[in-house]
């Protein structure tokens, strides 16, 4: 009898400690806990790039706290899996207090209802990594007050109060057509979509509205510029558009295709000292800031964007079919742009803010190395590298 008291006493004692919000033990979970947080991924099915050097994934991760506490996101762990369902690799990012630790990724604070959007901080994979699925762990303390704030600083990362699971299956991209630079001579790719570019990710507004639910057209898209032997992108002074070596510079059609949109009369921007000086346009005249643009549809549900173009230089019109190659318009300062260059992107609709940015490889072109010159058949390109059309 007293030892089925013991035990008894023992396992109510036990349960206590399970339902304890500040002590907690940690264990690998299996199911995504809905309950704790939304996790959302876009594009739900992310599209991984590929060249010899790796495969690259580029989505955007929200989070939306779906408790009543304040939670603070301390850890997330990612298990990369192969097509049996094997564990290939394991990594891990939490509070080290040691740089870089979890706090690059910005806020991690999530009040009650709140959504926040982080980046993806496990982007790129060598070769001989098969990526079949990812499942993504999301590990929380509660944060509701300063004393567990403060504790929280101490907790090791397997000691956690909540967490939540996302199960990812992403998918290879083949490029459906042939795609050549759309510049002639020596250009770098200023901006394109690696891991630090401003074109890779959206974010949620200030008030916590998810807006990663809208699609990303410029996921995969590139600022291209044209540059001298030492590299330099203008002479003189960059605040005369002028002086930017691809100001002016002849755009090329980068594959066969039908034109289905043209703007064609938004005026250059011009440089008033060291400020912009934009035109004044009628309200709708160029809402999203494109400027000048061409959109080319080239079949099997891809589309290019070219924009910031020179105010009519534009020599094509929507419903010309186009061969790769040919000449189509001049790069300008128009719409958005802080400066001349050529925003340059593959989409898969259309309506560019409607679509999802998709990656793009391009044929026959050099890739600089200083001294060391490349010839590449067929890759991707990213911020960086300089190329060169073979064509």
């Amino acid at each position: 009898m007293l030892k089925n008291l013991t035990l008894i006493c023992f396992l109510l004692l036990l349960n206590s400690f399970k339902n304890n919000n500040n002590i907690s033990r940690y264990s690998d979970p299996k199911t995504d806990s809905s309950n704790v947080a939304s996790i959302k991924i876009t594009p739900p099915r992310p599209l991984i790039e590929k060249d010899i050097y790796g495969y690259y994934l580029n989505f955007d991760i929200t989070i939306k706290n779906e408790t009543k506490h304040v939670l603070e996101l301390s850890s997330i762990e990612i298990a990369v899996m192969d097509p049996t369902g094997k564990l290939v690799q394991r990594k891990f990012m939490d509070h080290s207090k040691q740089s870089p630790d979890i706090d690059v990724l910005g806020n991690t604070v999530i009040k009650p209802g709140e959504t926040i959007s982080i980046f993806n901080p496990f982007h790129t994979f060598t070769p001989d990594v098969t990526v079949s699925s990812l499942k993504y762990g999301f590990f929380f303390n509660y944060a509701d007050n300063q004393k567990q704030k403060d504790n929280n600083e101490h907790r090791l990362p397997m000691d956690y109060d909540l967490s939540a699971i996302k199960m990812i299956v992403p998918q290879v991209y083949i490029a459906k057509n042939d795609y050549r630079l759309p510049l002639k001579g020596k250009i770098i790719v200023w901006d394109g979509h690696d891991f630090y570019s401003d074109h890779r990710r959206e974010g949620v507004d200030a008030a916590g509205t998810d807006a990663v639910s809208s699609k990303n057209s410029n996921r995969y898209a590139y600022d291209l510029m044209s540059i001298d032997a030492s590299g330099s992108m203008y002479h003189g002074s960059p605040f005369k558009k002028e002086n930017w070596y691809v100001f002016g510079k002849q755009v090329y059609v980068p594959s066969d295709g039908k034109v289905v949109e043209v703007q064609n009369n938004i005026p250059d921007n011009e440089f008033n000292g060291k400020i912009i000086q934009q035109p004044k346009l009628a309200p709708d005249a160029d809402q999203k800031g494109m400027g000048n643009y061409v959109i080319i549809d080239h079949g099997n549900g891809e589309y290019s964007v070219m924009q910031h173009l020179e105010q009519g230089s534009i020599s094509v019109r929507a419903g010309e079919i186009v061969k790769g190659g040919q000449q189509i318009g001049t790069v300008g300062f128009s719409g958005s742009a802080v400066y001349p260059r050529l925003h340059y992107t593959v989409i898969n609709n259309p309506k560019q803010f409607a679509a999802e940015g998709i990656p793009s490889y391009f044929n026959d072109y050099k890739l600089y190395r200083g001294t060391v010159i490349l010839p590449v058949k067929r890759s991707r390109i990213d911020s960086g590298d300089i190329v060169e059309s073979d064509r």
